[in-house]
């Protein structure tokens, strides 16, 4: 009975408050996808920044206590690392948009160029995070190779560390194309729907 009540009304509705209706449920959809993808944004920001601090703090330790030349150097290498890390993430907050925008349509641009600065990080951090480890990790083990014992858990590491960051690329691609992507998405239909 309801149901044909609430049919009868849409279809008595002129096109006008149709795409009223539309629009408010596009704002209502894209605003639970953004507060979702915001959530869990803002999770893997807060574990990159402790696992940054461990490490900065580790290889800090490193730096100043393991006798060997080439081992102080990569340990600094990977402290500068971590700290470009850090002020990636930290530089990412200034574009993060805030519900105090001029209106809604301003307030969805600068989501969108938000989203597209996150989709870059993610699609870039293999060249500025995981490539430089490797030449790092090998200048940081050259000082303990020529200790037989150490040459197995060497290699392990390394290779870990080489499929650890094949993991991570692959992990990033799927977060862009199943997370960021369609959100952009969202935003550009809403946006046009509000300017049209």
């Amino acid at each position: 009975m309801i149901e044909d009540e609430l049919i009868n009304i849409w279809q008595s509705s002129s096109n006008q408050e149709r795409v009223k209706f539309e629009k408010s449920k596009l704002m209502i959809e894209l605003q639970s996808s953004l507060k979702r993808l915001h959530r869990w944004w803002k999770y893997v920001e807060l574990l990159e920044l402790i696992c940054a601090g461990i490490g900065i703090l580790f290889f800090a330790f490193y730096v100043y206590f393991i006798p060997f030349t080439t081992t102080r150097i990569a340990s600094a290498l990977f402290v500068i690392l971590l700290i470009n890390l850090v002020l990636k993430l930290f530089s990412l907050k200034k574009f993060k948009p805030s519900d105090l925008e001029k209106n809604y349509l301003e307030y969805l641009k600068k989501t969108r160029e938000y989203l597209n600065i996150q989709k870059q990080l993610l699609e870039t951090a293999v060249y500025w995070l995981v490539l430089p480890i490797y030449p790092i990790l090998l200048l940081f083990f050259s000082g303990l190779w020529h200790i037989p014992a150490k040459r197995h858990i060497i290699v392990i590491i390394f290779l870990a560390a080489i499929a650890m960051g094949v993991y991570g690329y692959f992990l990033n691609k799927k977060r862009v194309k199943n997370e960021i992507d369609p959100r952009i998405e969202k935003v550009d239909e809403l946006i046009k729907a509000l300017k049209g």
